[in-house]
């Protein structure tokens, strides 16, 4: 059984990979192993957002609602650890075939406190170093601004979540690695790639120390925010800061393979959602909408016998059964498993304010979106790549089978707490 190193970058868009297309050389080291290696130009990931994006990836399956609550955040935590818990998980099918596994994620919506450290022998979120800071996320969890804000201030103070580099932990991967059974079963998931994207001098290739922190903080105050009003100026500091954030990622990517050459292990890097820069009023990705930049991600598998660039869109939904082919089969073959995916694939959200589940179904050419807007959404990516012209009322066929994939999930209304009141006690 070989070796597997899964790199998850947070807020990636796939249009800001030099490897898919970029003007800008912002992966240099994941260029090299998309060429070498297997690279999926039309990967979509489960959900514009972290949490049920990786839920769904560390369980194969979207993100189910099971319940209610109060505020925006508690909705996502109770809902989130009902689908880990009530689900094996990634890491733990991992363990049982004999892996060792060991996570290093500094996000906090990865983090234990929602349960993605099950199945994991070894799991550091860097999370609640005192009981101060539990306290502090615990109320923000529940709703409290101010809390919120304490907790932004706290983590810039103290260098944790957004503000961890990746230089921070590194030596302390290395060490796990040193010290695990082969074979290992590796999870990074990187923050440095998530506003405020506050990247060291020396990997700053477009922009500098003034834009990087007045563009942090410019963003901060229209996150969320319809038609937010940014200058064109600002919007390309903006973009400077977040493609220098891209290309410090990628030097852990090359650090990392050369010093775990002798180990030999298989590379999977994906994105967990991308990010919006005002294609549509709204910046970042806390806005459930399902357009291309914020669910079209990378996703190379890299040191396998095979090289491959794979047009066919595939979910990271199947993430899951990919590592699981690649820990314990002796060869991957790319056209043996596409012929055992569907030819649509399905994203999904949850519009909290509005009480509504938003679908996504895309195909090569087309994307059908339904609870999005008032009215349902087709596009033709490949005349319109960027989702502008809505051909809903000219092709009713195509509407109709679209409509046809996503009913299974439109019918599965909001249960009622009864239905999962044995697992009240992992909830609360």
């Amino acid at each position: 059984m070989r070796n597997i190193v899964l790199v998850t970058l947070d807020s990636v868009r796939a249009d800001h990979c030099s490897f898919m297309g970029y003007y800008r050389e912002t992966t240099p080291n994941i260029d090299r192993m998309a060429r070498k290696g297997l690279n999926f130009k039309n990967a979509i990931s489960p959900a514009p957002r972290t949490l049920p994006s990786m839920v769904g990836i560390f369980t194969g399956k979207l993100m189910n609602i099971y319940v209610k609550a109060d505020c925006e955040a508690e909705f996502w935590k109770k809902n989130a650890r009902l689908n880990l818990r009530s689900r094996k998980t990634l890491a733990e099918v991992l363990s049982s075939k004999g892996y060792t596994t060991g996570a290093f994620c500094p996000n906090a919506y990865t983090s234990r406190y929602f349960g993605f450290n099950k199945g994991f022998n070894y799991f550091q979120d860097f999370l609640f170093a005192k009981k101060s800071h539990q306290k502090i996320f615990e109320k923000m969890i529940k709703g409290s601004k101010i809390f919120s804000y304490i907790r932004n201030i706290e983590n810039l103070i103290l260098k944790q979540e957004a503000f961890k580099t990746w230089e921070s932990y590194y030596d302390e991967i290395i060490e796990w690695i040193s010290k695990a059974k082969e074979p290992f079963f590796l999870w990074v998931f990187l923050l440095d790639t998530h506003l405020p994207w506050l990247v060291p001098r020396r990997f700053r290739k477009w922009g500098n120390f003034f834009d990087m922190y007045y563009s942090g903080w410019k963003i901060f105050k229209f996150l969320n925010k319809q038609n937010a009003d940014i200058p064109e100026k600002i919007r390309k500091k903006l973009i400077n800061a977040y493609d220098d954030s891209i290309y410090y990622a990628d030097s852990f990517i090359g650090k990392l393979q050369k010093d775990l050459e002798d180990y030999d292990p298989i590379f999977v890097i994906h994105s967990d959602h991308g990010e919006e820069f005002g294609e549509r009023g709204f910046y970042g990705h806390y806005y459930p909408h399902l357009y291309e930049e914020n669910i079209h991600v990378p996703l190379v598998v890299s040191n396998l016998d095979e090289k491959k660039e794979i047009e066919k869109p595939v979910s990271l939904l199947n993430l899951l059964k990919i590592i699981l082919i690649l820990g314990t089969n002796d060869s991957f073959s790319a056209d043996s498993f596409l012929g055992e995916t569907d030819d649509w694939i399905i994203a999904k959200d949850f519009d909290y304010k509005r009480k509504k589940t938003i679908l996504a179904v895309r195909i090569k050419d087309w994307k059908f979106i339904v609870g999005q807007k008032d009215i349902d959404e087709l596009y033709n990516l490949k005349q319109d790549p960027n989702e502008r012209e809505n051909l809903i009322s000219e092709y009713p066929k195509l509407v109709k089978e679209m409509k046809n994939i996503v009913k299974p999930q439109l019918d599965m209304k909001m249960r009622k707490e009864r239905f999962v009141k044995g697992l009240q006690r992992i909830i609360i």
